[in-house]
């Protein structure tokens, strides 16, 4: 299992002493103000987010998952006898003392990678065809292996292995070498995807672009592909954060107005809507067309690390489907019925205009010690037959959660 930017972290009873410790400088030649400031800023919205000391936490902040990168690969592997170290080495709820005067100089050098447009005619698959799809799975780690293998190991194959973003901590070459390249479920025969997340882009999106090009063949950061019956469109929701960069939304149009009777599914990082997080005004204001016209048939996401099933959308009629929880040890929400030793979907019923869902709950066996406090891992296969669509859910290992035929 791929670990050599990975370190046992833990948190400093007094932040102040961590912080000198983790610095580039020492302690008498102090770093530029503006050094500080962000570390200090950096340091209090972790400390916003945490829940529970002593665990390793990443957020949605650029700084922040840098010094997360530079940590994990030059920080100490151990604090000796007694460190109150856990072996969770991402999730969202605690913080670490920080602060290097290379990081911040590095943050402010990135460049994002070159746009791309992609051809105009979408690639071909197959009218009977298998898709693996998963989020946020990119951490080397728990259950993200297990899902790999399941997808490799599956008897009935796959014609398309895609994932929705996310490569921890901030995406650089070393972590998308270990997290995403090594480990990547290279199905026999199958196309292979991978969409840009906003923890690619912490780096600018470099890494992410060149290895997505080398090894999968990918020439844009988006894709097409299609059959008689379905148009399965990725979108890249961040290069502009949460929003669609440079002609997406007229290409989603062009792919449109060239369908015939075929149906569209979208994939993307980012979430139009949600009941559990925040929502997509600047994708729903670009793709307004489509989907006041009811042309999106169903739309699979990540970014948040839960699997969620919802509803069809009341005004715009789809499909949506949260898989973000690939690899990523996400924290069980507190929903009614929920946090038992079992693993099942809860209902939480539609509010605020976004509709009801089915939210996935259970234990997680990979995250040793502290299974109970962690949600399952997973993925979702998507069987097309001609028209017909079957969608199953599964746990890590490849055991169905959920199916039902949506198409």
């Amino acid at each position: 299992m791929p670990n050599r930017r990975i370190a046992s972290l833990v948190r400093e009873t007094d932040p102040a002493k961590r912080l000198a410790r983790e610095m580039a400088t020492p302690m008498n030649t102090p770093p530029e103000p503006e050094v500080l400031a962000e570390a200090a800023r950096a340091l209090q919205l972790i400390e916003r987010a945490q829940r529970r000391p002593g665990v390793m936490s990443t957020v949605q902040d650029p700084f922040a998952s840098l010094l997360q990168t530079h940590l994990a690969k030059f920080g100490p592997a151990s604090e000796g006898p007694g460190a109150q170290a856990l072996e969770v080495k991402y999730d969202e709820r605690d913080v670490i003392g920080w602060a290097a005067s290379v990081v911040f100089d590095w943050w402010k050098r990135i460049t994002r990678f070159k746009w791309t447009e992609p051809g105009l005619v979408p690639g071909t698959i197959s009218n009977q065809c298998r898709v693996a799809a998963f989020g946020d799975w990119a951490t080397g780690l728990y259950g993200a292996p297990v899902v790999s293998k399941s997808i490799v190991d599956d008897p009935v194959g796959h014609q398309l292995v895609l994932h929705l973003g996310d490569t921890y901590y901030s995406g650089d070459d070393d972590e998308i070498a270990d997290g995403l390249i090594s480990v990547w479920p290279r199905a026999a025969g199958a196309v292979h995807r991978a969409l840009n997340g906003n923890h690619e882009m912490y780096t600018g999106g470099e890494a992410y672009f060149n290895a997505i090009r080398k090894e999968f063949g990918q020439s844009s950061s988006y894709f097409a592909l299609q059959n008689d019956h379905w148009i399965l469109a990725g979108l890249d929701t961040a290069y502009s954060d949460h929003d669609l960069h440079g002609n997406q939304a007229a290409w989603i149009d062009s792919l449109l107005a060239q369908a015939g009777g075929r149906r569209l599914i979208l994939f993307s990082h980012h979430q139009p809507f949600s009941l559990l997080d925040s929502q997509g005004p600047r994708l729903a204001a670009k793709l307004a067309n489509p989907l006041k016209n009811r042309q999106i048939f169903a739309w699979y996401w990540g970014h948040e690390h839960h699997c969620v099933l919802y509803d069809a959308h009341p005004a715009w009629g789809l499909l949506g489907r949260c898989i973000g929880h690939g690899g990523f040890p996400y924290f069980r929400d507190e929903l009614p019925g929920g946090g038992g030793s079992s693993t099942g979907f809860l209902r939480v019923e539609s509010r605020n205009g976004v509709p009801g869902a089915f939210v996935l709950d259970g234990p997680n066996q990979f995250v040793k010690d502290h299974e109970n406090q962690y949600g399952p891992h997973g993925f979702v296969t998507l069987e097309f037959d001609g028209p017909n669509l079957n969608e199953v859910v599964r746990d890590a290992t490849g055991e169905i959660l959920r199916q039902a035929q949506i198409g």
